[in-house]
Formats: C-alpha cells, sequence, structure tokens
C-alpha cells in the first residue's frame, strides 16, 4: 500500500482518539499510555530495555581513575602514611667563623622553605613526608613562627632547639605543643626535648652551628615524646598536576624565566638557574664570606639543590613591635603577590592565608593555580626587597 501524507494523517487522528478514548491525554508521555493499554509489566520491560540501551558507555570512554591518593608534599602516588616532619636549620653565612654552609641532608627535602629572621639573616625550614626520608640533617637552628605557621595546618612535626618567644606563643595559644619539639617552657607552655648530636666541622666554626639530628634521633624524640609519627593525609600542600594522568603543566604562553634571583636582604639572596634536560631549578646561595654566589650543595652527597617548582610570595614582614631583638612577624593575613616558576615559565599569582590553622593558598582570579609534581622551593619574602627580585628568559 502506498503510504501517502494523507494517510499518516488519518493514522495520527485514529491514534489521538484511542489515547482519548482509553483515558489519556495527547500531553501525557507515551509510556503512561502504553501503561494503561498494555499493563504496567510490559511498560516497566520497555522502560528497562530503554535506560539499559543508554546506560551502556562509549566505545571510546575512558577506564576509571583510581581514587586520589597524593604525597603530600609532592604530588607524586603516596608510598606510605608518613607524618610530614619540618626540620630547622641554621643559614648564616657571614665569614668563616659565622657559618652554616654546606648544608647537610636538604636534597632528601621535598620541601625547603626559606625566609628572613632577625638581623637580616634567613633561615631554612626543610620539610619531609616521613621520618625514614631524613638523613643526617642541620645545622639544627631554633624555630620561629612564620615557619610553624606554614606547617600548623598540616599537623606536621615540628622540630627545632629553642624557639623565639613569639613562637611560643604561637605554640600556646593554638594549642600545639604535642607537636612542638626542641621548644621553650614560656607561658608555662609544656616542651618535649629534642635528639640531636655534634659534629665540630674541624674546629673552624662556632659552637652553635655544629649540631645536627637524622631521622633515627627524631624517631627517638617523638617516641619520648609519645608523639606519633603517621599521618592519614587526604590533600596536598600545594595543588599538583595529576599523577594518574601523567598531566604537565608546561605554562604554555606565559612568559620565560630561566633565571630567577630572592633576594632576602642583601648578604641573603638565592638564585636559581633552570636545566632544561632534567627540568629543574639548581639553586646557589649569595655568600657574605667569599662575596659571590655559590652552588647549594648537600654535604652528604655533594648535589646541588634542585626543585621543580619556586614559588616567591611577597608580604609584609617587620620586627614585632616592643623589645622583640629584631624578631620578624609575617603578616600572613594580609596575602600578597606570588611567582610561580615551572618549566621555565612562570605564572603571577596571588597567595593568601588567612589564620594559622589554615593552609598558605594560591590563586590567579580566584581559581586554584597547581603545581607540577616533585620538590618545591618556597619563599617568603619582605614586601621592601620585591625591587630586587628578578627573572630572565
Amino acid at each position: 500500500m502506498k503510504i501517502t501524507r494523507r494517510l499518516l494523517l488519518r493514522c495520527s487522528a485514529v491514534f489521538a482518539g484511542c489515547l482519548v478514548f482509553t483515558g489519556a491525554s495527547t500531553k501525557g508521555s507515551f509510556m503512561d499510555w502504553l501503561q494503561k493499554v498494555f499493563g504496567k509489566e510490559e511498560a516497566a520491560s520497555s522502560s528497562a530495555a530503554s535506560s539499559a540501551a543508554s546506560s551502556q558507555p562509549a566505545a571510546s570512554s575512558a577506564p576509571a581513575l583510581p581514587p586520589y591518593d597524593a604525597d603530600p608534599l609532592t604530588g607524586e602516588a603516596k608510598t606510605g602514611n608518613g607524618r610530614i616532619i619540618g626540620v630547622m636549620v641554621n643559614n648564616i653565612c657571614n665569614s668563616a667563623r659565622q657559618n652554616a654552609r654546606p648544608h647537610r641532608g636538604l636534597s632528601s627535602a621535598s620541601i625547603l622553605i626559606e625566609s628572613k629572621v632577625e638581623g637580616n639573616i634567613s633561615r631554612l625550614c626543610a620539610l619531609y613526608n616521613n621520618v625514614d626520608a631524613i638523613p643526617e640533617v642541620g645545622p639544627l637552628r631554633s624555630g620561629r613562627d612564620q615557619f610553624l605557621q606554614l606547617i600548623m595546618p598540616w599537623q606536621g612535626l615540628y622540630y627545632h632547639d629553642g624557639e623565639s618567644v613569639f613562637c611560643t606563643q604561637h605554640i600556646s595559644q593554638w594549642n600545639y605543643s604535642g607537636l612542638n619539639i626542641g621548644g621553650k617552657s614560656y607561658f608555662n607552655t609544656p616542651t618535649h626535648p629534642h635528639v640531636a648530636h655534634r659534629d665540630s666541622r674541624g674546629g673552624v666554626v662556632a659552637y652553635e652551628h655544629t649540631e645536627f639530628t637524622s631521622g633515627p634521633e627524631i624517631r627517638q624524640a617523638a617516641q619520648n615524646a609519645s608523639i606519633g609519627l603517621t599521618y592519614n593525609y587526604d590533600t596536598t600542600f600545594f595543588p599538583f598536576t595529576d599523577y594518574r594522568t601523567g598531566e604537565i603543566e608546561l605554562l604554555e604562553g606565559y612568559e620565560a624565566a630561566r633565571s630567577v634571583t630572592v633576594r632576602h636582604s642583601a648578604n641573603y639572596q638565592s638564585a636559581f638557574s633552570y636545566s632544561s634536560p632534567d627540568k629543574v631549578y639548581r639553586m646557589q646561595m649569595y655568600s657574605a664570606r667569599t662575596g659571590q654566589f655559590e652552588a647549594a650543595v648537600d654535604e652528604l652527597n655533594g648535589q646541588q639543590l634542585a626543585f621543580e617548582n619556586l614559588v616567591v610570595c611577597f608580604a609584609p614582614i617587620a620586627a614585632y613591635p616592643g623589645d622583640s631583638g629584631d624578631v620578624q612577624q609575617v603578616q600572613y593575613i594580609a596575602g600578597g603577590e606570588a611567582y610561580l616558576f615551572t618549566r621555565g615559565r612562570v605564572r603571577v599569582c596571588q597567595w593568601s592565608k588567612l589564620a594559622p590553622d589554615l593552609p598558605l593558598e594560591l590563586t590567579d582570579n580566584g581559581q586554584p593555580v597547581s603545581l607540577n609534581r616533585g620538590r618545591t622551593y618556597l619563599a617568603i619574602v619582605d614586601e621592601d626587597e620585591q625591587g630586587y627580585f628578578t627573572f630572565n628568559a
């Protein structure tokens, strides 16, 4: 039979009449009508078949990724549940006698933090992802609150020999004495003694630059204080590219930056040169002792310190008011401008840290900024030094 437009119209009219006869509306669904005419089982069967067909994945869809479970300091796949440990390291280098360099154990740190303390010198805090990753490290030095505040949100163990009164004040106010080893008892704050050893380094340097610690010694101190060295982190210090997909942040379209100089003061400057073959920035430090930049080398293995990421945050920094002995205060609540260097390029962004127990965050127009997986140098720099900050292609 020939199908004509007229025949189609007639069939449509008959179909509409059937709907009305069975109590269905032409505005109702076809499935509702099927249920009334043929019964619910047949309609349900038809619906199930339709749902099954629509739920079939496309042939080209990617397999589901395993749950994200990254190392909190590097963004690589996690290999354990170690607690983050921050060790304070001396960085003075004013003369042959007042000299903490070369350092030991810093090439094993996942994040290295540098910031100015009193007397226009800078100090270092080396972050490790577990106690077993810590070799001999030092020279060990006293704690300062600008470093403590960066690891406090991560329930990290803070390890040092002594601390400023302002650091103890933070420990006391934020109830952090349980994870603070090597502190002082100001404000009746509980203390846990540190464990360390001395190396005279040939008798050339002053006694205060001869103290070192190590993973086994830190483990002993933690055991003495009944501090657990495991912690199940479900987020990372910075957002990192996804290790499950092999994602890489190339910063395409951003300005090239293959050399970087960060000045904390005239005599404490850190410089970095990008190495294309291994995709890292190699570190140098200015030495007031020699009057020139020298490679920052780990004395344990002779390796020059190298980082996949550099993060430079400018902040208001000044001495605490009153008779503070020039101990420096970082105004974290102010936030400010930040620079991320990775893969030979630079991205200008913003940083914020709204409270001591909240993490430092990097954003660009309100969106989180991701770092490449690997080791990171983090500098907290006085905004008064920003005019000396340089980077070049």
